[in-house]
């Protein structure tokens, strides 16, 4: 019987760190934090990008992702491998090629064989097979891969990830309204509510970080920031006490009547004798979806060369010449009174550059729309005569 793979096993520690520093630059970057995003879901994708780049388009990616070129031509398939035998975690990544662009055999021979397709060229046709592909591989959590088939699309890399687990302690289902505080007009909401017998909470100043254990293997962190502070400074709060298990510290430490950012300790009398720590939580079922333009973050995500026709250098992912013309994730996740699931499928489209032919010569063009009411003359040219005159209040109606 073989041994069986884990994360721990298939990535370095620094690698874990790689990819969650990646998650927390990302979501630091954007003007608002997205309702649910997979930076892992990425992660791979600008992996096997690298690989195929070249010069100043390679060194962005790396550094984007975090890693060095070594560490990137192992990593889509050391993932692959080691969520294989996970009971709550599914991955998968793919590539397909049209026949405009011969792949580099030696960057396809760096990715898992089953990996690999084609498509078609027919839009309609290639749209049904990746949207198949993308509900196959997240148990139909979502449903189509997240690209434009009308625009010309060359390759495509995507990964489809999906989480899956069930509370070791399930909530219970209530129905309440708040008093007070940004819910407090909605009216009614799903409330869950639970008490943990063990040591899950941590505070610190500004956050107090609720950590949910699930089966599988998974945990659910959930964050509360004090009030006033920027959803992106409690996200890297999140990310900090999920990362270093010495943040903050445990809510067991607190003394009756002290308090924390959205905790209180109290005491009550109890039929039976306390044996460990006792968390009360009162929190909310959510259902979120959201579609991202990963190309709005190509700084970010080390993206900025790689998607500039002109300026993209991927030698070795490719014969042709080509550049990302589109990338794009869509994701979802569900908290409930039994446990959590997410998804998030993340697709990068590449296009053939310089296709079509580029324009050789210099052309100045003026353009003008004649879209709201104007004036008009006619002249006698010979002598420069104006002969009428007039303005037109709105064209004739047909």
């Amino acid at each position: 019987m073989g041994t069986e793979t884990t994360i721990q096993d298939a990535l370095a520690e620094r690698e874990v760190k790689a990819a969650n520093e990646f998650t927390r630059r990302w979501l630091a970057s954007r003007d608002s934090v997205p309702a649910v995003a997979s930076g892992l879901g990425i992660w791979p994708l600008l992996a096997a990008l690298a690989t195929g780049a070249v010069e100043d388009t390679q060194d962005e990616l790396l550094a984007a992702a975090g890693i060095d070129a070594d560490q990137a031509a192992k990593i889509p398939a050391a993932l692959l491998e080691a969520v294989r035998t996970s009971p709550a975690i599914r991955l998968a990544i793919g590539t397909w090629a049209g026949d405009r662009v011969t792949l580099d055999p030696e960057w396809v021979a760096k990715l898992p064989a089953e990996a690999v397709g084609s498509l078609t060229g027919d839009p309609a046709a290639d749209k049904a097979a990746l949207d198949a592909w993308a509900s196959r591989n997240t148990d139909g959590l979502i449903e189509r891969m997240p690209l434009d088939f009308q625009q010309a699309i060359d390759i495509v890399l995507a990964s489809a990830l999906s989480v899956r687990t069930t509370w070791a302690t399930p909530f219970q289902d209530a129905s309440r309204a708040f008093d007070h505080g940004p819910w407090s007009k909605l009216g009614r909401c799903c409330a869950l509510t639970a008490t943990l017998n063990d040591d899950v909470l941590r505070v610190a100043e500004d956050a107090s970080v609720l950590t949910i254990p699930g089966d599988g293997g998974i945990d659910v962190l959930l964050g509360l920031g004090r009030e006033g502070l920027a959803p992106q400074a409690v996200m890297n709060t999140l990310i900090d006490a999920a990362t270093d298990p010495a943040w903050g510290r445990s809510s067991t430490e607190l003394s009756v009547g002290e308090r924390a950012v959205g905790v209180e300790v109290t005491e009550y009398q109890g039929m039976r004798p306390q044996t460990g720590p006792e968390v009360s939580v009162q929190t909310v079922r959510f259902s979120l979806d959201s579609d991202l333009d990963l190309l709005e973050d190509a700084e970010a995500l080390g993206l900025v060369l790689a998607s500039d026709e002109d300026r993209a250098r991927f030698d070795r992912l490719a014969v042709q010449p080509v550049y990302v013309s589109q990338a794009k994730q869509t994701a979802m996740s569900v908290f409930s009174a039994t446990g959590f699931e997410a998804a998030a499928v993340t697709a990068i489209a590449m296009t053939r550059a310089g296709f079509f032919a580029k324009p050789k010569h210099r052309h100045v063009r003026a353009s003008v729309r004649f879209d709201r009411p104007f004036a008009y003359l006619a002249r006698h040219r010979p002598s420069g005569l104006i002969l009428i005159a007039g303005w037109v209040d709105q064209p004739e109606r047909a």
